[in-house]
């Protein structure tokens, strides 16, 4: 009799973007593969997608998506997923931002699939009004209607879900503290390694190297604060001459930041601007070169940056808002301000310039607290037990077939 393991199932997880699926899951999914699973990524085409290949354990498959409503466009990319999941015929599809949660769930939904997930990672409708908002909230419902179990990566972003009603109460669930896929802490550590990624990275961005270097990752957009950044910015560079101040991310055409605020921050040689997206392997140097990091935003679901810069023991000024409260404890891990607030942020980010004790206290504990709650290791197991349990209460079906969840 062979004792070769039986096949868990069929499992597609799909992103709108290829820099997501790309960031976020380049681990978690070959670990699934070796558990039993097999798996395909999809999403947009992109080298963020096609570095998952992994012959035998990962397919890949791209599908043109856009973030924006785009009907004519949306109606093409909900064909070609139809035509993917009748090719792969998954017994489970986890979609995941919410253009990809909207599409990968009518999809699913369509197409008879058994196990219908979708994760929340935030909620971009908090910062519109009127009809964009409305257009916004729809599609999440509607996505959230059709899955079979919903999640979010943080327990007060799932808090907020449930106060604006968006998802039925009985489906909605946070896998342990939060997460879609942890943090890797062998790659983001600050090992004696970090040290020579320090200078490394400093160097090459013209970066003093006895500077006190406050970095901010993520998009360039009104909804992560960089308007605030840049008037806390004013007062911190006329109160402290040794202050650099690190920007790394894309501008995002569809939540713009005013062009003299841009035009401010590039005339500043004390500001150093990527003006795109670094690689996942680069990370850990910005976070070695870093000495405190910055997150002003208004809408967060948890914030990987955040768990990130707490696992390379950089503490964190960020803002009080559901998502963040459960990646930065205050006067724990970092500091937390009001949204929208650029004094309190200046005086925040003031007090760790001026306090390398509580620098170095906050960053430690924020290593411990990441290393307890968000391992890659514990994320990606609460995931698998969640897939074989919702698997368990469902026939390994074919797409078509009546399925009891």
């Amino acid at each position: 009799m062979s004792n070769a393991r039986q096949p868990e199932g069929r499992l597609m997880v799909m992103t709108t973007s290829h820099e997501t699926i790309g960031a976020f899951f380049e681990h978690q999914l070959p670990f699934f593969a070796s558990q039993g699973f097999k798996v395909l990524a999809v999403s947009s085409p992109g080298p963020g997608l096609d570095k998952l290949r992994i012959p035998g354990a990962v397919e890949v498959e791209g599908v043109a998506m856009e973030r924006r409503p785009r009907p004519a466009r949306d109606l093409a990319s909900l064909i070609a997923l139809r035509k993917v999941v009748a090719s792969f015929r998954p017994h489970i599809v986890h979609a995941h931002t919410p253009k990809a949660g909207l599409l990968g769930m009518l999809a699913a939904a369509l197409s008879g699939v058994p196990v219908r997930l979708y994760t929340l990672h935030g909620l971009p409708l908090l910062t519109r009004t009127g009809w964009r908002r409305y257009s916004l909230k729809f599609p999440e419902r509607l996505a959230c209607r059709l899955s079979t179990r919903t999640y979010c990566i943080s327990p007060s972003l799932e808090s907020l879900v449930r106060e604006m009603k968006l998802c039925s109460p009985d489906k909605l669930f946070t896998p342990g503290d939060g997460s879609c896929a942890g943090v890797d802490l062998e790659r983001f550590n600050p090992s004696p390694d970090a040290l020579a990624l320090r200078h490394s990275f400093r160097s090459a961005r013209g970066i003093p190297p006895d500077a006190t270097l406050l970095c901010y990752v993520g998009r360039v957009a009104k909804d992560k604060g960089i308007e605030v950044l840049a008037a806390a910015w004013k007062e911190l560079s006329r109160k402290f001459s040794a202050l650099d101040l690190l920007i790394c991310g894309v501008c995002d055409s569809t939540d713009p930041v005013p062009a003299a605020v841009l035009a401010s921050l590039r005339g500043d040689p004390r500001v150093h601007l990527t003006g795109g997206w670094l690689t996942a392997s680069q990370m850990p140097s910005v976070y070695a070169a870093a000495d405190i990091s910055v997150l002003p935003t208004f809408r967060e679901g948890l914030s990987q940056v955040a768990l990130e810069s707490s696992a390379m023991q950089v503490p964190l000024v960020g803002t009080r808002i559901p998502g963040l409260v459960n990646a930065i404890q205050d006067e724990v891990t970092g500091l937390l301000v009001s949204p929208g607030d650029p004094q309190a942020l200046a005086q925040a980010i003031g007090r760790l310039v001026e306090d390398k004790a509580l620098r170095n206290r906050l960053g430690k504990a924020g290593r411990e607290f990441v290393g307890a709650r968000f391992s890659e290791a514990r994320v990606n197991n609460l995931y698998l037990n969640e897939y074989r349990n919702l698997l368990g209460r469902a026939r390994l079906a074919e797409p078509g077939e009546p399925v009891t969840i």
